[in-house]
């Protein structure tokens, strides 16, 4: 008896064990399965991706087919700038003053496959009236650049370029006695023409680099009573309405539109040596030409502007008066001028 209920405790036991390891073999079947079952369907999505980028890369090639080329890019700024002293009983001193600027900027820049076209114009004219005394103006300038380039590297162009400079209106000489003002400039007197071909370098968007071995400046003074006063031109000069000068040009440009937030800056250098002059000692003097403008944005419509400007020509000669009025000839000078407005401004 105890023989019999063992062997069938003894069978009992081995049948759970061999229906335990049957059910933990399915497991392990179906979990295999399963693992590769996921791992085609991994396969099968890479491949989908991968003919899907290949199909957008296909598609954005063809949209960019489409596209029309935008070979120029224009726009400018303009703005009227308003300043106002008004005094009354003031125990400091002082005049009443009233001053309008207004100035401009206008662009138009080609670009194609290896070649540019640059165009920039800045113009600028303000009135100054302080009290008792007539208008005079305080602002005045034309000044136009063109440059054409052809890329030769990344960073490198060769370039040849035109820069003309005068202004508007007629100006008189304000250290003169009131009573005999002589008037020293004009449209055209002077104008400056300066014509180079060289290699510009640009590392960036905001920088350009430029130099000329082989530049021209041209004095023009069309004006005869202006011309006869020998101040643009020296009396050495063959032509005192005409004067042509032959050397070396750099210039650098920097440029950032929000150089901080609503700040933009633009800062211009220009160096010209005349090493052709017939008077070899003035080889070594440089011609400088610096101009800076910040330009800060208040509101949609309203900005501010800080213009600074350094020139030093040693052709330009000044004239200073003595005590008895008489003009004496002084020599060249560093020059500056700056002009800070606060009005209404506009970009298109």
């Amino acid at each position: 008896m105890k023989n019999t209920t063992f062997s069938i405790s003894a069978k009992f036991s081995i049948l759970v064990l061999l229906v335990s390891l049957g059910l933990n073999s399915n497991g392990q079947i179906n979990d295999t399965t399963g693992f590769h079952n996921k791992k085609k369907e991994l396969e099968s999505a890479k491949v989908m991706l991968k003919n899907a980028e290949a199909a957008v890369s296909k598609l954005q090639s063809e949209v960019n087919a489409l596209k029309p080329i935008v070979k120029w890019t224009n726009g400018g700024f303009q703005s009227v700038n308003f300043n106002q002293v008004s005094l009354t009983n003031w125990s400091k001193g002082g005049q009443n003053s009233f001053s309008v600027t207004a100035l401009g900027n206008l662009f138009a820049n080609y670009k194609y496959n290896s070649w540019t076209w640059e165009n920039n114009l800045n113009v600028a004219y303000g009135l100054i009236r302080n009290a008792g005394e007539d208008f005079r103006k305080n602002e005045d300038k034309i000044d136009f650049t063109t440059r054409i380039g052809r890329k030769a590297t990344n960073h490198l162009s060769w370039a040849a370029g035109i820069r003309f400079e005068s202004q508007f209106a007629p100006g008189f000489d304000d250290q003169a006695p009131d009573t005999n003002r002589p008037r020293i400039s004009e449209f055209l007197a002077p104008a400056y023409v300066k014509a180079s071909i060289g290699m510009d370098y640009k590392p960036t968007d905001k920088l350009t680099v430029f130099l000329s071995p082989a530049a021209g400046k041209f004095t023009i003074v069309m004006d005869q009573d202006i011309a006869e006063r020998n101040i643009y031109i020296p009396e050495s000069a063959a032509d005192n309405k005409f004067r042509s000068e032959f050397g070396a040009l750099f210039t650098v440009t920097y440029q950032d539109k929000e150089i901080f937030k609503n700040i933009g800056l633009r800062t211009y250098l220009e160096l010209f040596n005349n090493y052709s002059d017939p008077n070899e000692p003035n080889r070594k003097n440089i011609d400088v030409d610096w101009q800076t403008s910040i330009d800060f944005k208040i509101g949609k419509y309203i900005g501010a502007n800080l213009f600074t400007h350094l020139l030093y020509d040693n052709d330009t000669k000044f004239i200073e008066y003595n005590a008895l009025e008489q003009p004496i000839e002084k020599g060249a000078r560093v020059q500056f001028k700056e002009v800070f407005g606060v009005g209404f401004s506009y970009k298109f």
